[in-house]
């Protein structure tokens, strides 16, 4: 068993650019898909000297951030500064979701200061890492961008314990040491399992933010309503910033650490590659039980056996048809919402069984990462017809040959867009 490194977390994280000069450079400004509200118009060409005394930024949790920065310009004062802060987003091209805060600047000393504070509409966990960057102009019009920051949101309200491997970063409080290593641990195990998959790791190392009191958890939790107790593990996943976040309370822990890390954050994880390499499809016709059976796949822990489940339902002509003849499949809310977590995970073992590998699930993702339509890549990756997927998968089950009708089949009208079967960053 790997024993990650773990350390108390202490230091605030400054970064302080001291006496940088830099010329204006005419970087193309991000897309307006990328930057809301108006833009700092930049000259075509332009010589401006600007001089960076000082860039930092203040972690305030729970009750947000400040960003500061102390520019020069020989182009005469600083008119208008605004800060732009997003998400750790690596990949080229990668569509980002920013947040923009105005500066306030201080006339007699130049320091300019931006804030951002929770809300009931937005929140932000804590030891996430935050990229931003500021775009500045002064009175001559001149227009300078600094090179993007990354920051961390720190808590350092309390103690938190961090441990991390190739795989992950795993922060606790109020929790034993024990659950790192165990999420550290299945995260190793089912490495090679993520890169069979989808051919390559994430870009970044996913945060596990965990939390052993409730009463901490709902301090940034500003934009939920729901402060009952109600679950062992309750948590959410935000592709945005790459972090799982959760709170454990309630029964024996040691089995609840086991769900967690072998069950809950391998399963979500997952979540963050499909976000990850499935984030640019334009088509939206992936079937919620396919991207929740995917991630229940990677589970290396059951709280029950999903597979006797189904097999149970079809033995009982209980087994409702995937693909032929219902529009979305089974569901993942609902009455029966396990169905579509239990009934995805059974096709995904299937399709291990066609050539004893993971090589039909691997070409299944790369298609749809292709935008390939869904029932397309289904065909293209097992070399049989859509009825031919259902009746093998139901067969191999055990159920009938023929699939029952529970509704009858539908074709949205041409101008109509199905709704998305899965909104990232939500609890799943």
């Amino acid at each position: 068993m790997r024993r990650p490194a773990v350390f108390i977390v202490t230091m605030a994280l400054v970064l302080v650019l001291a006496g940088l000069s830099v010329l204006n450079r005419a970087a193309a400004p991000a897309s307006a898909s990328e930057q809301p509200g108006a833009s700092l118009d930049r000259p075509a060409q332009d010589s401006t000297e600007w001089v960076l005394d000082e860039m930092s930024f203040e972690s305030n949790y729970p009750d947000g951030f400040t960003f500061r920065i102390t520019p020069r310009s020989t182009g005469g004062e600083i008119v208008r500064a605004r800060l732009v802060w997003y998400g750790p987003a690596q990949r080229a091209n990668q569509t980002r979701r920013v947040n923009v805060e105005e500066g306030e600047i201080d006339p007699e000393t130049g320091v300019i200061t931006a804030r951002w504070e929770p809300s009931a509409t937005q929140m932000v966990p804590p030891w996430v890492q935050i990229r931003y960057h500021w775009e500045l102009r002064d009175e001559s019009g001149s227009v300078y961008e600094t090179e993007p920051a990354l920051a961390e949101y720190e808590d350092n309200t309390r103690d938190w314990t961090r441990a991390e491997s190739e795989d992950a970063i795993v922060f606790s409080a109020d929790l034993s040491g024990d659950v790192e290593e165990l999420v550290l641990d299945a995260m190793a195990e089912r490495h090679d399992t993520y890169l069979a998959v989808w051919g390559a790791s994430l870009p970044y190392r996913p945060r596990v933010i965990l939390f052993g009191d409730y009463d901490a958890w709902l301090e940034w939790r500003t934009a939920d309503t729901n402060t009952s107790e109600t679950s062992v593990v309750v948590g959410q996943t935000y592709d945005q910033w790459g972090a799982i976040v959760q709170v454990l309370f309630g029964r024996d822990l040691d089995e609840a650490y086991r769900d967690l890390a072998y069950g809950t954050v391998v399963h979500e994880v997952e979540h963050l590659y499909q976000n990850e390499f499935h984030s640019g499809r334009r088509l939206y016709d992936v079937p919620g039980w396919f991207y929740e059976g995917d991630a229940t796949f990677f589970e290396l822990r059951q709280s029950y056996d999903y597979e006797q489940r189904v097999r149970g339902m079809a033995a009982a002509d209980d087994l409702p048809p995937l693909l032929v003849g219902v529009v979305g499949g089974p569901r993942i809310d609902g009455e029966r919402p396990r169905d579509g977590y239990d009934i995805g995970y059974t096709f995904f073992v299937w399709m291990q069984t066609l050539r004893g590998d993971l090589s039909v699930h691997r070409d299944v993702m790369a298609a749809l990462a292709q935008n390939v339509p869904f029932i397309e890549a289904l065909e293209a990756a097992t070399g049989m017809t859509k009825d031919e997927i259902e009746r093998e998968w139901r067969l191999w089950l055990g159920a009938s040959e023929a699939a029952p009708t529970l509704i009858p089949t539908w074709t949205p009208p041409p101008f109509l867009e199905p709704p998305t079967p899965m909104q990232f960053g939500q609890s799943n």
